[in-house]
């Protein structure tokens, strides 16, 4: 049973029922607040339906005028001189870089799965504008990465799924400590390498790696960047308005997605089917703790929703708006019905597929808080053999496998 006095975190919690029961205590609020705590937390209450219904055009719309709006503030905020303005320049920041992991992984994301215009080719265009646009993967390497690898039951989450090969290639390895995990993710966030490695992969998926056209889109894209503010001499704005948010933040949200998303290394039972399989190694993503109790003495209730609202405001907030925004927070039903058109509104129809019984497919998983997400993926790590997965339980010099080198242990 998961319960909260306020003064101990939520349980993370693979039961549907206790799961509803947190999203069930938002309830004591307003019930016009009631689409709002949806989008915040992530998880619909049973039978309820979108306020406002956006096709997948005004999705995008909707994200690029965030992502302007985001980058706007911050110049704005960098070139004004009244300094108090510099407190609001990390709210700017996370609109960026909110915005620029929705268009890659969010709206390129089902564009590569034909789920935008339902046209492949115009689908494929999109994908390539909007991935030169936030400078990220090109579309013939995210399809094949993606769909070719990623989606496919005999590959996925195994030694030959891309996110474990980078995963290993971080040194996140089966068979490590919980605790030298957590502690490898710390170093691996502030290491200059890990910034410097990751920027240099989206460069090339932009410039050298890529169809020649899209070596042009590039070229053109980032080359005019740079001539225009060069010719403005902002390039101290451009550095804080566009490159924090764009590239060491989004390198951070980036890898706790990654972390957080699929029980990684996770040993495939042979007796499940394809889709059990993927069951099994995927969870929905929620942001919130479960509302104190009431009636609990006046001190008590201060501390217990104190605690509250600084671990929604400065935890469970900016996690959901960054590093599980748009259906992110709903990726399991994603690799349930990965052809839907409803991943707009994903929220609401993963739920409607828990109120129909989820038929055909095993029962939901929720877990509630981004470090439990991770924490989960940290436990399975912990408890598998690197000999069971083709790799060396000794390090080598202290590197992991290349990507080459896992391929071949594949």
């Amino acid at each position: 049973m998961v319960t909260s006095t306020g003064d101990t975190p939520p349980i993370t919690l693979d039961n549907e029922a206790e799961s509803a029961a947190i999203r069930a205590s938002y309830q004591r609020f307003p019930h016009w607040t009631q689409h709002l705590w949806t989008w915040i937390t992530g998880k619909a209450l049973p039978g309820q339906q979108p306020l406002i219904r956006l096709n997948p055009v005004t999705y995008l719309i909707c994200d690029l005028i965030v992502l302007a709006a985001g980058i706007a503030s911050a110049w704005w905020i960098v070139a004004d001189e009244v300094s108090w303005l510099w407190l609001l320049l990390p709210l700017c920041w996370v609109l960026s870089t909110s915005a620029s992991r929705v268009c890659s992984t969010v709206i390129a994301h089902h564009a590569i799965h034909v789920r935008f215009t339902h046209k492949i080719h115009r689908d494929r265009m999109i994908h390539q504008v909007l991935s030169t646009l936030v400078c990220t993967d090109d579309a013939d390497q995210y399809y094949e990465d993606h769909i070719n690898l990623h989606h496919r039951k005999e590959t996925f989450a195994t030694i030959a799924d891309p996110t474990i090969q980078h995963l290993l290639q971080l040194r996140f390895r089966p068979g490590m400590s919980e605790r030298a995990l957590w502690r490898r993710l710390a170093i691996v966030i502030v290491s200059p390498k890990f910034h410097a490695e990751f920027l240099y992969t989206r460069l090339a998926q932009n410039l050298w790696r890529c169809a020649n056209y899209r070596k042009v889109m590039g070229a053109v894209y980032l080359a005019a960047i740079a001539a225009v503010v060069t010719w403005t001499g902002t390039w101290p704005e451009f550095a804080l308005a566009v490159l924090i948010p764009l590239v060491p933040l989004y390198h951070v949200v980036a890898l706790l997605e990654f972390l957080s998303e699929h029980a990684w290394f996770k040993a495939k039972d042979l007796r499940l089917s394809g889709r059990a399989f993927h069951v099994s190694h995927s969870w929905g993503r929620f942001s919130g703790d479960p509302l104190p109790e009431p009636g609990q003495p006046l001190l008590t209730a201060l501390r217990a929703w104190t605690r509250w609202i600084l671990r929604m405001t400065f935890y469970h907030l900016p996690s959901r708006i960054t590093v599980v925004p748009g259906d992110l927070a709903q990726h399991d039903f994603h690799h349930r019905r990965p052809s839907t058109s409803e991943w707009v509104r994903a929220g609401y129809a993963r739920q409607s597929d828990i109120d129909a019984g989820h038929p055909k497919w095993p029962a939901y998983t929720d877990v509630w808080g981004l470090g439990n997400s991770i924490g989960k993926v940290f436990e399975i790590l912990a408890n598998e053999q690197p000999t069971e997965w083709g790799l060396s339980g000794e390090k080598r010099r202290g590197k992991t496998p290349t990507t080459v080198e896992v391929r071949r242990a594949g």
